[in-house]
């Protein structure tokens, strides 16, 4: 909410904001990638070359057929962070600390914890490489120190919230070592770099590797990573300044689980247990990937000459890749599979990482169309290795040449980008099924959907499940224990055997099952509404207790609530009950007025957490609200005799306070920034 350039949503219908949204920050990405790379001096072509592949390669632009808008705006920030830290080496100085401070702080509030984790993971060892060349150690960490801590004080309103919110959720104190092992990068996946449809493209054909596609590809042209081997070895080494170094250390990270290293980081770095896709270190490593890139296109533009022994070796790779590209396409003519490739399938489908059915690497068709998509692919990448050798060996004749060879590199990876676009139109989204129901749903009932649950955010109604990274531990544990399992155990993941009974609390009154227009919509005709005053009520302060209470038979949670502690006013049971109404609401607020005979335990129906408060409006009776939690999941506020009219609002500590520090923080940034150029003026002049 606090990233400004998703101001776009303010003003912009929902899928407008969002094409304009990919479209601007992939524009970005280009734009500090390019600022990066020409600040270590390279040829204009060079840097443009690096900012193109770095926009459309496959670690980047995969994440928009994902869907995946938070992690491509915290992703652009990457290439200014390390200008930020390159700046910062080489001269020092105020200006390059305030920048690397701005483009953290843009991570930050973008709204993916995990890419700023492993970013600034990339950044220390990136900095610690540096300082082994740095002259003033103590002056180059402290302006590192300050570029993380300034960010810190800058975002502390969003950093602070955050992580109490963290607190209350199933990521609390960290996710077991076997969750925190998913995503990592699988081996076989390397061939990626050379032919980005191996394992099918999920377009054209369905993606048969491990994990998820936009992920476990490094894909950035194959002239682009011709380019960077070149640029490894002939390239200046005060121009790669620890690139390979980088990429070796990076995509060891990315491997994950797949080596012991992981084992000690999880143990023993903290962060690396409160993360699952290790594979997302590909970013950073392809970033580096792509600065060498730029680096071999330089020297190329510098030397003119490539030697025979590059052009040799390109043009050899190609017949290599042709005659496997042949072997594969005359297995699929003959409809078999030799020991390799049924090794590969095996591993695959076995490995417990892939989302296809097993059944899929068992049927011959199947098996035909993976050996017939890779071997095209193979069959291209051949192709362009040998057009990328040819032009190598021009280069000594024509400087035009190599403008043709970074030209290839950058038709490459938007065919590539283009390729993997996909375009819907937003109101043929749902179901019709789907839209009828959204428009006759007029009551705040909530539904269970499970085929498609986060589709219920675009329709305006409520599902009480989705995939949620973040969810309450206290709303996780609950409807695990719905489902017979063992609450102790609870994740965002839930295997759903049944409809509840209990989910009447959560106000669930309509079960879907289905997609598309075999979608049915179950009526249950029961729910409770969103306000109920109560004057049955126990105190049972254990979990345990509380959800055998519940499961009870004879348990009626519209008459009876379950406290953790002791209310205050204590309710009287009488026969008037009293009256409530809701009379404003949002996502994050209610107005409730209340008009009582005698005290009792008002119920919302909302998920608890510490963070929400009550505070009383003119004309209320009782001063002092208290919310507690109900039934272990929902929210109680005990009210006296008398008329209420107060706000519950979803306020936590961590906001109060961190909203002063960011302001305060951002007034003394703004100085600085002021001071700085202002003496840059002054030197000038």
């Amino acid at each position: 909410l606090l990233y400004p350039l998703n101001l776009v949503f303010v003003f912009l219908p929902v899928h407008r904001a969002i094409n304009v949204s990919i479209a601007l920050h992939i524009f970005l990405a280009g734009v500090f990638m390019y600022l990066w790379v020409s600040h270590r001096g390279l040829h204009p072509p060079a840097c443009l070359l690096s900012s193109v592949l770095f926009m459309f390669c496959g670690a980047h632009f995969l994440h928009i057929y994902a869907g995946h808008i938070p992690n491509l705006c915290a992703i652009v920030w990457v290439p200014l962070i390390f200008l930020a830290i390159d700046g910062l080496f080489e001269s020092g100085g105020l200006g390059w600390c305030l920048a690397g401070m701005f483009a953290v702080l843009m991570q930050i509030l973008a709204g993916h914890p995990q890419y700023v984790f492993y970013t600034a993971v990339a950044a220390a060892i990136y900095s610690g490489l540096c300082l082994i060349k740095a002259k003033r150690y103590l002056r180059m960490i402290l302006g590192l120190a300050g570029i993380y801590a300034g960010a810190f004080f800058l975002g502390a309103v969003q950093i602070l919230t955050g992580m109490e919110a963290a607190s209350e959720s199933v990521r609390k104190g960290g996710i077991p070592f076997e969750f925190a092992s998913m995503f990592s990068y699988p081996p076989e996946n390397f061939i990626t770099l050379l032919t980005p449809d191996f394992f099918g493209d999920n377009i054209s054909f369905l993606y048969w590797g491990r994990c998820y596609l936009w992920e476990m590809s490094l894909f950035l042209s194959v002239t682009g990573l011709i380019l960077a081997i070149y640029g490894c070895i002939y390239g200046s080494r005060s121009l790669r300044r620890f690139s390979l170094a980088m990429t070796v250390a990076l995509v060891l990270l990315a491997l994950g689980s797949r080596t012991p290293l992981f084992r000690l980081l999880y143990d023993f770095v903290p962060g690396f247990n409160l993360f699952r896709g290790n594979s997302k270190f590909t970013l950073p490593a392809s970033l580096f990937i792509i600065m060498l890139a730029g680096i071999g296109l330089d020297q190329i533009l510098r030397n003119r000459t490539v030697p025979k022994a590059v052009i040799i070796t390109t043009l050899a790779a190609g017949a290599v890749f042709i005659a496997m590209a042949l072997y594969l396409q005359s297995l699929a003519a003959a409809n078999s599979a030799d020991g390799f490739w049924k090794h590969l399938l095996q591993m695959v489908s076995v490995s417990g990482e892939t989302y296809l059915p097993r059944e899929h690497y068992e049927d011959p068709a199947f098996i035909r169309q993976t050996e017939i998509f890779a071997g095209r692919g193979m069959l291209i990448t051949g192709g362009v290795c040998l057009l990328a050798g040819s032009l190598f060996a021009v280069c000594r004749f024509t400087r035009r040449a190599c403008y043709v060879i970074a030209s290839l590199a950058i038709i490459e990876i938007c065919v590539f980008a283009r390729s993997n676009l996909v375009y819907f139109d937003s109101a043929s989204a749902q179901p019709s099924v789907i839209k009828e129901f959204a428009g006759e749903y007029a009551d705040d009932s909530r539904i269970l959907y499970l085929d498609n649950p986060n589709s219920a955010m675009s329709l305006g109604v409520q599902n009480i499940w989705g995939y949620d990274p973040g969810v309450l531990k206290r709303y996780a544990e609950f409807i695990t224990f719905t489902q017979g399992a063992n609450p102790d155990y609870a994740s965002q993941y839930v295997d759903f055997r049944r409809f509840h009974s209990l989910y009447s609390m959560l106000r669930c009154r309509y079960f879907m099952s289905g997609k598309d227009e075999s979608l049915k919509v179950t009526d249950t005709g029961i729910s409770m509404p969103r306000l109920l005053l109560m004057q049955d009520w126990k105190v049972l302060p254990n979990r345990n207790d509380i959800f055998g209470a519940i499961a009870k038979a004879d348990f009626d949670p519209s008459r009876t609530v379950i406290l953790e502690r002791p209310p205050n006013p204590v309710p009287e049971k009488t026969a008037q009950q009293g009256t409530v109404r809701l009379v404003d609401s949002s996502t994050d607020n209610l107005t409730i007025e209340a008009e009582l005979q005698s005290p009792a335990i008002l119920l919302v129906t909302d998920a608890y957490s510490r963070g929400w408060r009550a505070k009383a409006l003119p004309g209320s009776s009782q001063q002092k609200y208290d919310v507690m939690p109900a039934d272990y999941i929902l929210r109680a506020v005990p009210l006296s005799t008398g008329h209420h009219l107060f706000r519950m609002e979803y306020i936590p500590s961590g906001f109060r306070i961190g909203k002063w520090v960011s302001l305060i923080s951002v007034i003394i940034y703004v100085g600085l920034l002021v001071w700085h150029f202002s003496r840059r003026g002054a030197y000038g002049k």
